[in-house]
């Protein structure tokens, strides 16, 4: 096939989830790709992140983080790329004629046409050949091509050789819609959707990877779109004072940002060739020559060789950080305008609308987050397969496939939010009830039952489910009222009994420094926060699917939800931190059937 490589553009979020390393995504020209492990990756060009230290501590990262490389393409010269990609490679490495059924192998190879043209089957000469959406995985993170001959023909019962380069394969469809795969050599045929195969070690798809397995590693046939092929793990923090308030015209600042260019100089070992570095540098960074010199000897000095990271409370920082009045400096990558005196101004002069005042008197703290930065980490993937139960949890794969680089990719978001705490006085009252405490009980232990790999901070308690509840309405109220889509919003939970938070953060972020355009930080006013509080109450109140919804059992993945459903409480899950789970809306709305207290029967009876 001619015009070997191409190229598809990817946005810089995708490359920590769902299109990161290990995975399969597909490409302009509707190829299935997978995109290559870090190794492979050129650092050249990358760009290290800056100002990270305790984002790196809370999240027990060592490493460095750096940007994954941008490029950008040439229209004016045919596949001409300015810049660093992304490598990926064809997978699955095979092909279905669309009217004879027959399996080819790599047929592109042998092909001389353009890679955004079909290729026809040489054997019937009327079929478009398609890549067919079956892959391998087990769930110690391998991926490998369907071996169709060997599933073909597992039963023994003919000793047909394998000819990968001839076709004689054909994917049917057998009795009651299931799919086969027939051999017209001998005829045998057998079922593959989610069949069993082992192998004796272990492979990332043509690279060896991990180690040889006693009794061999179990690898299951899945479509490439089931969600247990690939999971990503990815994790995330807010950068909070004091390194958020770095002078983004300072000096420092820039030389971090250029941290290539000023290794580079370091490591000089000819004085020509430092010269033209320092030049170069110069130019880039807009300062002297002696500026340059002094700010490296500054840098050389105080900058300790290697940082002790040691594990924090991530969400126990930010939540001080939120809650704590500070006057930040122009510039800062966190700033924050407290309104609980203008909320509890406003509320003491509503009239005539008790129930609203109830709801209102619900909220201890308002805080509106003018400007944030994220930053979101990609540690690795894992996957599933028919023996992932024996191995809790499920064994992880790290972005270079071995765990031996010294960086990891990452991205910084930036953007803006809303943040409230709620009356933890009250709420201590409310989760004390042994009926609600019963019902989170058993979701917890649903929770415990299942293979479902939640963050730490998750627990299924009264307190973090109502949180979460309560987040997601929330979500789908701002997409339903102030115009914002759900996906581009997302939800930070702070609950903790002993610390006594009890608190959420909705915000919006986005890969540019720009930043959002204050939309959500207006919304933090008293006057129409109040609104969009009050509405979201009213929708968890009511399910357009209630009766039902409201009295399940349980529903979603390893029913870890009860009165939540895509009609009332479940969001997009790239807006979602914990998996569209613990969830349910009977803590916020209560059950009066059940004598479950709603949360304005907890403020009812604190004013009357």
């Amino acid at each position: 096939m001619i015009d070997k490589k191409w190229f598809t553009p990817v946005r810089f979020s995708h490359l920590t989830s769902h299109a990161a390393v290990g995975s399969i995504v597909r490409d302009q020209n509707d190829w299935l790709m997978r995109v290559k492990d870090t190794r492979y990756w050129s650092v050249k060009n990358m760009v290290q992140l800056h100002a990270v230290e305790r984002v790196k501590q809370h999240l027990r990262i060592h490493q460095k983080l750096l940007l994954p490389p941008t490029a950008e393409f040439d229209e004016s010269v045919h596949l001409k790329i300015h810049g660093t990609t992304i490598p990926t490679e064809r997978f699955p490495s095979w092909m279905k004629c669309s009217q004879c059924d027959l399996l080819f192998h790599e047929p592109w190879q042998t092909n001389e046409i353009a890679i955004d043209e079909q290729i026809t089957c040489q054997t019937c000469k009327a079929g478009i050949l398609e890549q067919v959406t079956w892959c391998a995985t087990s769930s110690f993170g391998g991926l490998l091509n369907v071996p169709w001959h060997k599933i073909c023909h597992r039963n023994g019962e003919t000793r047909c050789v394998a000819e990968r380069e001839k076709s004689y394969l054909k994917i049917l469809r057998g009795d009651r819609g299931k799919k086969t795969i027939k051999c017209t050599k001998c005829g045998s045929n057998a079922n593959f959707e989610q069949a069993d195969f082992k192998e004796s070690t272990h492979f990332q798809v043509k690279e060896k990877f991990g180690e040889t397995h006693e009794g061999g590693v179990t690898y299951t046939v899945m479509e490439v779109n089931d969600p247990r092929v690939y999971s990503p793990q990815n994790e995330r923090a807010l950068v909070i004072p004091p390194e958020s308030n770095i002078d983004r015209n300072s000096l420092k600042y820039k030389l971090e940002l250029h941290s290539q260019l000023i290794n580079e100089i370091k490591s000089a070992t000819r004085d020509l060739q430092r010269k033209k570095l320092m030049k170069r540098a110069t130019s880039a960074l807009n300062c002297t020559e002696a500026e340059l010199r002094e700010a490296l000897n500054i840098e050389t000095t105080t900058r300790p060789s290697e940082v002790e990271i040691v594990a924090g409370d991530m969400l126990g920082d930010e939540y001080l950080a939120l809650t704590t009045p500070e006057d930040f400096p122009e510039g800062a990558d966190f700033i924050t305008r407290h309104l609980t005196q203008d909320w509890v101004g406003y509320i003491d002069d509503l009239q005539g609308a008790p129930e609203l005042q109830m709801a209102a008197r619900m909220i201890d703290q308002l805080v509106a987050v003018d400007r944030l930065r994220v930053i979101e980490v990609f540690k690795g993937f894992s996957r599933a397969a028919s023996d992932a139960e024996e191995h809790q949890p499920t064994p992880f794969v790290p972005p270079d496939l071995l765990g031996k680089t010294d960086w990891l990719p990452a991205i910084e978001l930036f953007g803006e939010g809303i943040f409230f705490t709620l009356n933890s006085e009250k709420i201590k009252e409310w989760e004390s009830n042994p009926l609600l405490r019963h019902r989170a009980n058993s979701i917890e232990q649903r929770y415990q039952n299942s293979n479902i790999m939640l963050p730490e901070d998750a627990t299924p308690s009264p307190r973090f489910i109502m949180l979460h509840t309560l987040a997601h309405i929330l979500i789908r109220e701002l997409e339903s009222t102030a115009g914002y889509p759900a996906a581009s919003l997302k939800e930070r939970i702070y609950c903790s009994p002993s610390e006594g938070m009890t608190g959420i953060l909705i915000y919006t972020a986005v890969a540019d420094v720009a930043g959002s355009l204050g939309g959500i930080v207006e919304l933090a006013r008293p006057d129409k926060f109040l609104r969009l509080f009050d509405a979201a109450l009213r929708q968890a109140d009511w399910c357009s699917l209630d009766p039902v919804c409201g009295e399940m059992e349980g529903q979603g993945p390893a029913w870890l939800n009860r009165a939540a459903c895509h009609a009332c409480a479940l969001i997009p899950d790239t807006a979602c931190d914990y998996k569209n789970v613990l969830l349910d809306r009977v803590f916020i709305k209560g059950n009066s059937a059940l004598g479950i207290p709603s949360l304005i029967d907890v403020m009812r009876n604190k004013d009357g």
